[in-house]
């Protein structure tokens, strides 16, 4: 009965926890102009039940109008996604208020949204016509000639890069469709993650659009969204799709980003009813718009003060943390420890957490995983997380130190140090059979522990008469030849045994091998060959003395190579152990045959 209300208890959290509802809300943008779109993307997960609509706050700065209602069910988890264009009405710092959502009684709700909101252009009223000739009377003569109107400007307190591509659009005004790219800063730094962003204007009907990105030389470009916006040109209300990256410059010097282009199709579209009904020949015609190239001067990092910790980091606002997934085990237990780093940009790029070796552990090699999310802000935040595997040796109270990890500044151009909390562990002697010796359970006094007392006995009496074998004792040549072939035949007898072992060895461990239903299975099957067969204690010896002791009885660099991947793979399995799969146990149990047949060639 306890076990059944133990089950159920264990289904309902988990059920509870696959159900917990949250609302999330972004925008595509936090710069833009009167004649900009913003979008708003509110998102709901975890809400069954009817459709309910999100209370938005109090918005004087847009006009709102609802765009997309997007509802998805996955193995019983309902997420619900809306999407409101905004359009603003003033210049200013505008606030999208909490965003509320109440379900089953709870009120949920979303942090507030800052954005920027610029004029349009400088010189220019919204309200021009959109005729590109005027006339003009003076002194009631008809005067013929052209108004020249004053050029636009974006507003210079947008920020660089859309400044840069409303300033391109602008003086690109006479053309019905064309493509502009800008990037937030030409002089970054190494790792320095920029945006650039392509943006295709267009105030006339288009199909069939391929796009083809830009290319780049030295440079890592990961995708970071798309979104769709308005611009007034002239008079003329433009509308654009535009396309955002993340750039990562490799190395210092110059680097070249291509041009992007599109593919256009204008005219009748092929499927036009009215070509159909009519027999009307169809009129279209093929255009490419292309963007201008962009080189960047990238500048190196500054070798000064530059800290050991230093990984490679560009960017300010970085966070770094540290958990251990458990803080009480016994020696022998393995223990998860868990950092990550939390920042703006691309983390792809930095090099990998180095972890300094820590006594009274045996450390495992770090695994990272890095990749990016969308922020609030429609910006992209980065993370990287580094997971290593600690197995405490003996039983007592540990701490886990601090670790270290630095980022370049690059406002204040100077490297900046950050550092997690240090993580108590405690560690109680091993409960387990066979986990061998746990030292830190000895005596303190003096580092040994008394396991036993034996007792010999002495006892005198009087010595026997010489018998046959004292008496042939003073026959020297004798004696020294029956010596040498008792020793002859001790070394023959046991170059046998041990040829004999050996060879029984591989055939022991192929065996076992058939027969592996676990990971650990394979892993004591291969230790067991190479304890028999080449007398290595796989328990006592790290990985990289097993290689090396390998190599030292013959066996080739690509072989051992292979054995370390192999190992890797299994010792990860015994302190990190998944579901078990008999068609992955038998996969990794050939892999490991054909391996120890290597060593069964290659071995001296």
């Amino acid at each position: 009965m306890k076990k059944v209300f133990l089950s159920v208890l264990f289904f309902s959290l988990a059920a509870a926890a696959w159900a917990q509802v949250s609302i999330t809300a972004r925008v595509n943008k936090t710069a833009l102009t009167l004649d900009d779109e913003l979008t708003l993307s509110v998102e709901i997960n975890g809400a069954s039940g009817n459709m309910m609509m999100p209370s938005l706050p109090s918005l004087p700065a847009f006009n709102v109008y609802s765009r997309e209602i997007i509802q998805n069910t996955l193995n019983g988890k309902t997420t619900t996604s809306f999407r409101y264009t905004l359009m603003p009405r003033f210049v200013g710092k505008a606030t999208i208020g909490a965003i509320r959502f109440t379900h089953n009684g709870k009120t949920y709700q979303t942090d507030p949204i800052t954005v920027n909101i610029y004029r349009n252009a400088q010189g220019v009223q919204n309200a021009q016509p959109a005729a590109t000739t005027a006339k003009a009377v003076s002194t009631g003569n008809y005067d013929s000639a052209v108004v020249k109107k004053a050029p636009q400007k974006a507003d210079p307190n947008l920020p660089p890069l859309e400044r840069s591509l409303a300033n391109q659009a602008y003086a690109r005004g006479d053309e019905n469709y064309f493509l502009v790219a800008a990037v937030s800063d030409v002089n970054p730094y190494v790792n320095e993650t920029v945006s650039l962003a392509v943006r295709f204007y267009y105030n006339r009907p288009f199909y069939d659009a391929p796009y083809q990105k830009p290319s780049t030389s030295d440079i890592f470009m990961e995708e970071a969204g798309s979104s769709q916006g308005t611009q007034s040109i002239g008079g003329v209300l433009y509308r654009y799709e535009e396309q955002r990256y993340l750039l990562t410059a490799a190395a210092p010097g110059k680097a070249v980003i291509g041009p992007a282009t599109v593919r256009y199709m204008t005219g009748s579209s092929p499927l036009s009813a009215l070509d159909r009904l009519f027999g009307g020949s169809l009129v279209q015609a093929e255009e490419t718009a292309q963007s201008e190239p962009i080189t960047l001067q990238v500048r190196a990092l500054p070798t000064d003060g530059k800290p050991k910790s230093f990984y490679g980091a560009v960017g300010d606002g970085y966070t770094l943390t540290a958990q251990a997934d458990r803080t009480e085990v016994e020696a022998g237990e393995a223990v998860t420890l868990t950092i990550t780093v939390k920042g703006p940009g691309n983390l792809k790029p930095t090099a990998d957490l180095q972890l300094p070796a820590i006594d009274g552990f045996k450390m495992y090699s770090t695994q990272a995983t890095s990749g990016s999310v969308p922020a609030s802000n429609g910006q992209i935040r980065g993370y990287k997380v580094f997971k290593t595997v600690l197995v405490p040796v003996a039983s007592g109270i540990y701490t886990l130190p601090a670790v270290a990890w630095s980022y370049f500044n690059p406002a204040e151009k100077a490297y900046k140090i950050l550092k997690t909390e240090p993580i108590q562990l405690k560690v109680s002697p091993s409960t387990k059979t066979g986990a061998g010796i746990d030292f830190g359970a000895a005596d303190p006094s003096n580092g040994f522990q008394t396991l036993g007392k034996d007792i010999s006995y002495l006892k005198t009496t009087h010595a026997p008469a010489p018998g046959l074998l004292a008496r042939l004792s003073t026959w020297q040549t004798l004696n020294w030849l029956m010596l040498a072939v008792l020793a002859l035949s001790v070394l023959f007898a046991s170059v046998g045994r041990k040829s004999l072992a050996q060879k029984r060895a591989y055939a022991a461990a192929k065996s076992r091998l058939k027969k592996a239903q676990s990971d650990e299975d394979v892993a004591d099957a291969v230790s067991g060959y190479l304890q028999q067969k080449l007398k290595i204690s796989t328990g006592s010896l790290p990985l990289k003395a097993i290689v090396k002791a390998l190599q030292h009885r013959g066996i080739t660099p690509a072989t051992a190579e292979a054995f370390l991947l192999l190992w890797q793979r299994l010792d990860t399995a015994r302190f990190a152990p998944g579901t078990p799969d008999a068609q992955n146990v038998q996969h990794l149990a050939q892999q490991a045959l054909d391996i120890l047949k290597l060593l069964e060639e290659e071995a001296k």
